[in-house]
């Protein structure tokens, strides 16, 4: 519930502004029954007032929020955003499971030293395009820096969030990036972890990590694993990404 009330006021700031404006201005309008002395035109002065104020500084609130939980390149939410959703999420102890999973291309280097820095951000853009068009609606996405991107998978245990991730993996391998990079097969290597997977290593290890910050650990063990073979995800296990 938090979480959503916090995107709807990300996302409609100016019409819940405006919309107050109103309201206000209706509620002097009705005080002005029981004043008669006072103009009523004064009152449909204000509540336009007020209703065009507040969409102004709608906007402008928008455009501050979008600034900072939003990155500049891909249009993502950026580390703010992450941090903010994935503690919102763990906040609400989901029974139906919660999953991490931490993406980093392959090679990517190679991609800006072939290509140039300016082939590698179309890379980025398109690949943030892909990601956030196969996420379920309920799911966020991420930049989490340079070639790395996460999503957080509510309601989701580790064969679904595996199951998501290898259908975008193999989107993507054989996605065509266009003739800034040559065409050139570009892939991925993640790494995923569950919430339940946390929580039972929380309580039989003893860590000054945070919660959110183990969460990410562990996601991260996952994707060192997985980049020793590359193109592929690995969910992570106690014995196997230790």
């Amino acid at each position: 519930m938090a979480k959503a009330a916090i995107n709807v006021l990300l996302k409609f700031p100016y019409i819940i502004l405006a919309g107050l404006g109103g309201c206000l201005g209706v509620g002097v309008y009705l005080i002005d029954r029981f004043i008669p002395t006072l103009h009523s035109n004064l009152y449909l002065i204000l509540t336009v007032i007020l209703v065009v104020t507040g969409l102004l500084l709608g906007l402008i609130i928008r455009r501050l929020c979008l600034n900072v939980y939003r990155d500049s390149l891909t249009g993502l939410g950026n580390k703010g955003m992450f941090y903010l959703s994935l503690k919102l999420e763990m906040s609400q102890t989901p029974s139906n499971d919660l999953c991490l999973a931490i993406l980093d291309l392959d090679n990517f280097k190679r991609i800006n030293d072939t290509y140039g820095h300016v082939a590698g951000d179309i890379v980025l853009k398109k690949l943030a395009g892909i990601l956030d068009q196969n996420i379920r609606e309920r799911d966020t996405v991420v930049r989490w820096g340079g070639e790395e991107f996460a999503i957080i998978m509510p309601i989701t245990n580790t064969q679904g969030a595996y199951t998501l991730l290898e259908r975008i993996r193999a989107i993507i391998e054989t996605y065509n990036f266009g003739p800034e990079v040559n065409s050139s097969q570009i892939t991925f290597s993640s790494g995923v972890v569950s919430y339940t997977d946390l929580t039972k290593l929380m309580q039989k290890t003893a860590t000054e990590l945070s919660p959110s910050d183990l969460f990410l650990d562990l996601a991260d063990k996952a994707l060192y694993r997985a980049k020793v073979s590359k193109n592929t995800v690995v969910t992570w296990n106690e014995e196997y990404c230790a």
